[in-house]
């Protein structure tokens, strides 16, 4: 075993520990975006807040957006009100109340 390997070893098991510790527990929901409502948005990256109702497999649930919440489609931050229509996977704050999104990705349409 080289120097390298022990080191790369050594980093990964550190990424585990870091990632295994009390922040790891989130939830992660999949669905349609059937709907959003919008309270304020600064038309920035990031900047929108409002919520988000999803459509899951089993019902729909409605989801708080504060301001702040990273949402991506592929490379690009888009804004809340693009999301109607379109699948999503929303990460949730596992540490506030109720279901509060942490980030939201749009996820790839199928061909």
């Amino acid at each position: 075993m080289s120097k390298f390997d022990v080191v790369g070893s050594v980093i990964l098991a550190l990424l585990l520990v870091i990632a295994l510790g009390p922040g790891f527990a989130q939830e992660a929901l999949e669905g349609k975006a059937v709907g959003t409502k919008l309270t304020h948005c600064d038309f920035k990256p990031g900047s929108c807040a409002g919520s988000l109702k999803l459509e899951t497999t089993a019902s729909q649930i409605e989801i708080d957006v504060p301001l702040g919440t990273p949402i991506r489609q592929g490379g690009k931050y888009v804004y809340l009100p693009t999301l109607r229509g379109k699948a999503v996977s929303v990460i949730l704050a596992a540490d506030k109340p109720g279901k509060t999104a942490r980030s939201i990705d749009v996820k790839a349409a199928k061909p």
